[in-house]
């Protein structure tokens, strides 16, 4: 089993629990900046409430583009999940697949060959808009 986590989008986050490509439960978060916050709680939800605990064989984030800091809270995840559960992480950009059944397809194409203990990076279309207060 397989878990997605799109927070590339931008006003709310997507997660997926996919067993085989035309075979997954899709939840939708709303919530606009708040992604720190909802995404992990999110994620033992649909896991505990699908009964996956314990079966993830991999992980699959979509690395961008969107928002800086809700990319790198996803990819962050994303490779925290597959480091704590020795299990691969796969990384795909937004245009890299169209929907989410061509995203799951992708994803665990991609899982089949993916080793544990490699990161997945963000991908950021523009430099940081940093703004300094006065």
């Amino acid at each position: 089993m397989m878990l997605i986590i799109n927070t590339c989008l931008a006003d709310q986050m997507e997660l997926i629990l996919a067993e085989k490509q035309e075979q997954f439960k899709l939840k939708k978060i709303k919530g606009k900046f708040s992604q720190s916050e909802k995404l992990l709680p999110a994620i033992d939800v649909l896991i505990k409430d699908n009964k996956a605990g314990g079966k993830l064989k991999g992980v699959g984030v979509v690395t961008g583009p969107g928002g800086f800091t809700s990319v790198r809270i996803g990819v962050a995840v994303a490779n925290a999940l597959s480091y704590g559960f020795k299990i691969p992480v796969v990384g795909l950009r937004k245009d890299q697949f169209d929907g989410n059944n061509d995203l799951v397809a992708k994803v665990l194409k991609l899982q089949k060959s993916a080793k544990p203990g490699k990161l997945v990076m963000p991908y950021y279309d523009r430099e940081p808009n940093i703004t300094m207060s006065s």
